[in-house]
């Protein structure tokens, strides 16, 4: 009986919302009134109660509508700031979901340029993230300190902290030693874009990190070929 009228309560929120939102979408365009609907909703921590218990059902819905928009929109057209209420949005309702926190790292920041954001949403999820994973927040987190910011003793602390798991690659440490005299370094940017590419499991990561490596590569080849002529 609970789940009928759950149910019911859901399908008569939304009825009453697709409705009353008729004479607005005549002005706006469809999908940016989806977008202005679902961020306006979601927008605050007070909603929780009013999800009967189905914030993780509600948050998986809002990570599916958030990637395949992405992914709709890969060239140039992404609302910024709509994907960065949503991912918020995401993570208010399922603190622990890892993957928006790996898009927020290392998609956000070229998708809407605001590194900063990126930045808070990593720092406010490293405390609900645990096991395996935990080590490539802190590793995604010196990754921003060390490509946006040019912070290297930050990223170089950061990526040693991640050194510190077991199941963290052994170089990583080695790379932390090296981060302060080598900062900047286009070799090192590869093999740190190397290993988040092996660590992604999110197909639109991969493809980003995929093109940026081979832009690294194709700019090391470049370096080398100028230094050869020099000679």
């Amino acid at each position: 009986m609970k789940k009928i009228i759950t149910i019911a309560v859901i399908a008569i929120l939304w009825t009453g919302t697709y409705f009353s939102s008729l004479p607005l979408s005549a002005e706006k365009s469809k999908d940016f009134w989806v977008k202005e609907n679902i961020t306006a909703v979601i927008a605050s921590p007070d909603i929780i109660p009013f999800l009967l218990g189905f914030e993780t059902v509600f948050a998986n819905y809002l990570w599916i509508k958030t990637v395949l928009y992405t992914g709709e929109n890969a060239v140039g057209d992404n609302n910024g700031q709509w994907l960065k209420e949503m991912i918020k949005a995401v993570n208010m309702l399922n603190p622990s979901f890892y993957p928006s926190y790996e898009f927020a790292a290392l998609m956000l920041p070229d998708i809407t340029g605001d590194c900063e954001a990126a930045r808070l949403i990593l720092e406010n999820g490293i405390p609900h993230i645990h096991g395996k994973r935990e080590r490539f927040m802190y590793f995604y987190l010196g990754w921003i300190y060390y490509t946006r910011y040019r912070d290297y003793e930050r990223a170089a602390d950061l990526f040693a902290y991640s050194a510190q798991y077991a199941a963290s690659p052994p170089h990583w440490a080695r790379l932390s030693a090296t981060m302060l005299s080598n900062a900047g370094k286009t070799e090192q940017g590869i093999i740190f874009l190397q290993d988040l590419y092996e660590s992604s499991e999110d197909p639109f990561v991969k493809k980003s990190l995929s093109d940026k490596i081979i832009s690294l590569i194709e700019e090391r080849d470049r370096s080398y070929e100028i230094q050869k002529f020099i000679q």
